[in-house]
């Protein structure tokens, strides 16, 4: 059976006192942005084929700007997820939509 997940990063528990960003456009930030959902997409993967993993998996999405991965793949997927430090790994919410 096939459930969908989805990934994020696991937030460290202090945060780090945060200096004021400094000032960049639009387009700077997006590319940053679009970065770091290409790097959490790589380590999410490399992640799986380690483990072994990937033929449980049978769907999974592109990088993004956020540093999210949603797959669509077997428990067992999920349980090696949620094991790893570097990562916060839940089911994802299914709906029955009634018309």
């Amino acid at each position: 059976m096939f459930i969908e997940i989805v990934v994020m990063p696991r937030e460290a528990r202090k945060s780090p006192a945060r200096r004021s960003p400094e000032r960049r456009d639009r387009a700077e930030l997006a590319h940053a942005w679009r970065e770091e959902g290409k790097a959490f997409h790589g380590a999410v993967l490399e992640f799986i084929k380690a483990q072994h993993l990937l033929g449980a998996v049978k769907w999974m999405s592109e990088p993004g700007m956020l540093p999210q991965v949603t797959l669509v793949a077997s428990d067992r997927v999920l349980e090696k997820l949620q094991s790893e430090p570097r990562f916060e790994a839940g089911r994802g919410l299914s709906l029955n939509l009634q018309t």
